[in-house]
């Protein structure tokens, strides 16, 4: 495990006023080289795309509220072996629908190997918040020949929990201590990156001095996991992430203490009370420090239950958060606790419903935006049904407990939304797991780029977890600092699988396409009431299986959406190895021409059916023909899919003028 509230929303995100300024496009040369293999295995301020011209694409804040302006940052690179001139063109779109004209940049005499930054404004104005828009961005040549493709995405939204992209901090560090240090990248740089990256808040990650006693007044200081932490680098993060609108939360757990690191907390001069604590005997005013219950020889555990460990555990938050001005707080748990505990009173303790209990109190006192991560399905329903988080967060985990097969994502999903049940807008989703642990644990793999056995993330097992995960509603919480994704038992510390540029920029098309496509995706979604799709040319099923493709078909205001996942080459291990914990996943293998016959929500006026998948064309919709017909399980549509590789959504307007979700 990881060691180290609708209602708030108004309030807590207050502070995101804009200031923004409309803006001239320009163009800024530069010269720049090629980054070296060794400058390329650091991590990058934002992802670095595969294409021969269009190397990055970036916004100049994380979110819009609507009537904000937009300033588009576009970096060039020239990979040709020839001198590009041509015409940058843009084209925003919402749901398939096209927004505003085309939008041309001319690109003057780019020499072989230079960089040129670029800006262009534009506008979101009479767009409607809580929606994600579609770039459609394309360099043509003097010939009016494509060069270069890639794609970008807005997200206008007022927030950041409607739609949480939580990304993770840990260069605020500066020094390791077992872990390499591997974030060398400036605060500036770096946050840029995680914009890039479409993440809307940040986790500042095991910061504090000790983890009942979070802050000390002194420029710096060394954790309880031996990492120098930097005051300034902290001040530095939280300013940096205020100009792009990101959240900040302070890292928090609910029940740590410091046991094992002198002077640990019983002689610290912190407040802390032994009797505030979870024992492993009903030993009650008899117990020592040797029965506390311990979560490693470092860190031991407090009764959450306990009023005055909650208003310790308040205080010491409200402190830090006068000190920095966090946004938020992100109180961790290590998970289920399977054992037998007592409090000092020789009572056993009860866990039932210490999550919720714990969070109301805190953000009773404390009116700040939180969120909670249960790390499994321990205590879940009641933490959700407390109404407090600012947005829902899992740590998942691959067994049979939680997440035992790739349909388990689905079903969590759907029992989230349903035991949240929020109006007018229903919760936010955001998973933390990690890929291919026991490849990165192998002692054959090594991270260095010039090792004789190197290993990294395994793209079929990316894709397929992100894909899945994406399509059921929710975003993957599994980036830290530059590009580096979790692939240790979800530490976002020390070293790091290494990624590929095919997975860079595939995983960037992923997180593109989630968020242009935010609403269709994550808000207010619920299953079809009709009778199951269907592939007369492929196997397929509405249950996940490995062999087939898996059909999810939902209904939200205005729009019939199916998502086509294709589980045909998975194996059955596979499909119970949904983390690729070895990196053995096999490759999908393109299906094409799929005729699919799908039921839908009656009576209603049909629209326009849209088809999208970020593995081809960078996620670009595109208008798909079908006939309407009708049987005793009702009224169907029919249409080809043109191409499956690994996930496919398409969605049918259906009552889309009465909708929430208006044309833009």
């Amino acid at each position: 495990m990881k060691p180290p509230l609708s209602f708030l929303l108004l309030a807590g995100f207050a502070a995101y006023a804009t200031t923004a300024t409309e803006t001239q496009a320009t163009e800024t040369p530069s010269a720049q080289t090629q980054p070296t293999a060794q400058q390329a295995a650091l991590p990058q301020p934002g992802p670095r795309l595969t294409g021969p011209l269009l190397e990055s694409v970036n916004t100049d804040i994380s979110h819009y509220a609507s009537g904000q302006p937009v300033t588009l940052q576009i970096t060039l690179h020239n990979r040709l072996d020839h001198p590009f001139t041509g015409t940058l063109h843009t084209q925003m779109s919402g749901r398939g629908v096209k927004v505003g004209p085309e939008g041309t940049l001319p690109v003057a005499s780019l020499a072989p190997g230079e960089t040129r930054q670029m800006e262009l404004p534009l506008s979101t104005r009479g767009l409607p918040d809580w929606q994600g828009y579609y770039l459609d961005l394309s360099l043509t040549d003097t010939q009016g020949h494509e060069a270069d493709r890639q794609a970008g995405a807005i997200d206008v939204s007022p927030d950041w929990a409607t739609y949480p992209r939580q990304c993770w901090v840990t260069a605020t560090w500066t020094r390791w201590g077992n872990a390499p240090p591997v974030v060398k990248t400036p605060p500036d740089e770096n946050v840029h990156g995680f914009n890039a990256w479409h993440c809307n808040n940040l986790q500042l990650y095991n910061i504090l001095y000790r983890w009942h006693y979070p802050w000390v007044p002194e420029p710096h200081w060394v954790n309880g996991d031996g990492e120098d932490q930097s005051e300034k680098l902290v001040l530095d993060y939280i300013q940096n992430a205020r100009k792009y609108h990101m959240g900040t939360l302070m890292y928090f757990p609910l029940y740590a203490v410091n046991v094992g690191i002198a002077p640990n907390f019983m002689h610290d001069h912190s407040g802390v009370q032994l009797s505030w604590g979870m024992f492993t005997a009903p030993c009650g005013d008899k117990c020592t420090l040797k029965d506390l219950w311990k979560f490693t020889d470092n860190i031991g555990y407090m009764d959450p239950n306990n009023i005055d460990w909650q208003n310790y555990w308040i205080d010491q938050a409200r402190r830090w958060q006068k000190k920095y001005g966090f946004d938020g707080i992100f109180i961790d748990t290590y998970g289920t606790i399977y054992r037998p505990l007592w409090n000092s009173k020789a009572q056993r303790i009860i866990m039932d419903r210490t999550d919720s209990t714990f969070l109301t109190h805190a953000t009773n006192a404390l009116h700040l935006p939180m969120t909670f991560n249960p790390a499994g399905a321990y205590n879940e329903q009641d933490l959700v049904q407390s109404g407090r988080e600012v947005y829902h967060f899992d740590e998942l985990w691959n067994n049979p407990t939680d997440i035992g097969n790739f349909g388990d994502f689905l079903t969590k999903a759907r029992q989230v939304w349903q035991w949240a049940h929020r109006t007018p807008r229903n919760i936010g989703l955001d998973w933390d797991m990690g890929m291919a642990k026991k490849l990165f644990a192998s002692r054959r793999c090594e991270v260095a780029q010039n090792s004789p056995h190197p290993c990294t993330f395994n793209l079929p097992g990316v894709l397929y977890q992100e894909g899945t995960m994406l399509a059921v509603g929710a975003h993957h919480a599994w980036l830290a600092d530059g590009d580096r994704f979790i692939s240790n038992d979800d530490f976002p510390i020390g070293r790091m699988l290494p990624t590929t540029p095919e997975m860079i920029q595939a995983e960037y098309d992923y997180q593109t396409f989630g968020v242009a496509n935010e609403k269709l995706l994550r808000l207010n979604i619920h299953p079809a009431q009709v009778a199951a799709p269907t592939v007369e040319n492929a196997p397929a099923s509405t249950q996940a299986a490995p062999g087939k493709i898996w059909l999810i078909q939902n209904h939200r205001s205005g729009f019939d959406v199916l998502h086509l996942l294709n589980y045909t080459k998975m194996s059955p291990v596979s499909f119970h190895d949904v983390s690729d914990l070895e990196g053995i996943a096999a490759p999908a293998e393109p299906l094409k021409d799929l005729r699919v016959r799908m039921y839908v929500s009656a009576p209603r006026q049909l629209g326009t059916l849209y088809f999208a998948s970020p593995d081809l064309k960078h996620g670009q919709p595109q208008v798909v023909k079908y006939q309407s017909g009708q049987d005793r399980s009702g009224r169907f549509i029919t249409f080809t899919v043109p191409e499956l590789h690994y996930w496919d959504m398409l969605w049918l307007e259906n009552g889309v003028k009465g909708s929430d979700y208006r044309t833009p």
